[in-house]
């Protein structure tokens, strides 16, 4: 029998927790089911900390504990709501908290629960944590940083060196289909899929334009940009003005986004936010090809091997890339089929949940050391 802890349980225990707020599911909701559903077959607990206005039942899995949080929705309620999640963790008896970037106070949350509870936490970032000054309490106090690629786990040690030691690089997992749906029949109209937020006009006018002229030129197509935003009306009045509404729509975030990537031949990145865009892997997973603007986070994209790039200021860089993918459909099939063999090699869900839980194992033996104490103040969440 494993030796037991000073909490009860034995010392090869893991009972995580996630805590994930809105930003974080609608960017990583996949992303976080698979971790779920791999750690579900190690036989240990896993409970999920989210509020109500996520639809939970998309990520949820059999053996996972669900807590809503806040309870009370109200920001006056601030601290009861602690309280009512401390109380209910209590019971759940976790031996370790995970937190995910973007959700700035989720790290601030993680670092006060883990200090009434005596354990340690860990924090995912989705990009490097120089805008993260403000929570540097939460940061610092970390047990393990997972990051999900080399470049924003470089750029965390150039800025941050007092984490070196304590940085995991995990991949995002993900599951590739065994066929390749881009182009997959030749007889459909070519379907292109873009989600990103809709706050940048600027972004979506070259895009328009040379999606206006390839129609004047006689090429078939459909795109349809998913994501919400304070300039989608903008946007839309933008494709109404280019007499586009038969070719371009627009439609809110839809999950899981593998079933709707999986009915389109192309996925366009537009623009490169700083942050890791976790629906690159579900897009390159089921074989679309990749098109769009320089990406600097993921190490996914790489230029005529499994993505093709345009200056995504300029109308006609745009309008001669698509013009190629179009016209060439076999090496842009390549391009796709590229991309399933790299996350084959790089990016399988059995290694990231194994890589995970040495890093939950690891965290739990030095939480002493790394876990501040109940007396030491928190950053404010």
């Amino acid at each position: 029998m494993a030796p037991a802890n000073g909490d009860g349980h034995a010392d090869n225990t893991v009972r995580p927790v996630f805590l994930v707020d809105r930003k974080t599911y609608n960017g990583y909701s996949s992303y976080i089911r698979r971790i779920l559903v791999g750690l579900s077959g190690t036989a240990h607990a896993s409970a999920l900390v989210c509020p109500s206005c996520v639809n939970i039942e998309t990520i949820l899995c059999p053996a996972v504990e669900s807590i809503e949080h806040p309870a009370l929705r109200l920001p006056i309620f601030f601290m009861q709501n602690r309280r009512i999640l401390l109380e209910r963790l209590s019971r759940f008896k976790p031996t370790v908290i995970h937190a995910f970037y973007p959700g700035y106070t989720q790290a601030a949350l993680a670092n006060w629960l883990a200090r009434q509870l005596e354990i340690p936490y860990v924090l995912t970032l989705h990009r490097s944590a120089s805008k993260w000054h403000r929570y540097e309490n939460s940061i610092r106090h970390a047990a393990k940083i997972i990051t999900p690629s080399e470049t924003i786990t470089q750029q965390l040690r150039s800025e941050w060196p007092v984490l070196n030691e304590r940085i995991d690089q995990i991949h995002v997992g993900s599951f590739v289909e065994d066929e390749c749906r881009c182009f997959a029949d030749d007889a459909q109209v070519p379907s292109l899929v873009a989600a990103c937020e809709l706050n940048n006009a600027e972004v979506f006018e070259p895009l328009l334009k040379a999606i206006r002229h390839l129609t004047l030129d006689g090429v078939d197509l459909m795109l349809a940009i998913m994501g919400y935003g304070r300039k989608e009306k903008l946007i839309r009045r933008q494709i109404r003005s280019l007499d586009l509404t038969g070719t371009v729509t627009v439609v809110p975030p839809m999950q899981p986004m593998r079933s709707i990537l999986a009915g389109a031949d192309m996925y366009l990145h537009l623009s490169d936010t700083g942050l890791f865009d976790a629906r690159l892997t579900e897009a390159m997973a089921v074989g679309l090809a990749v098109a769009g603007c320089l990406e600097t986070n993921s190490g996914l994209l790489i230029e005529s091997k499994t993505a093709a790039f345009w200056d995504p200021e300029d109308e006609q860089s745009i309008y001669a890339c698509l013009k190629q993918c179009l016209g060439q459909r076999a090496e842009t099939r390549q391009l796709a089929l590229n991309g399933q063999a790299h996350l084959k090699a790089n990016n399988s869900v059995s290694g990231m949940v194994d890589r995970l839980m040495q890093t939950y194992l690891q965290a739990q033996q030095t939480q002493k050391q790394t876990t501040p104490t109940k007396e030491e103040p928190a950053a404010v969440g």
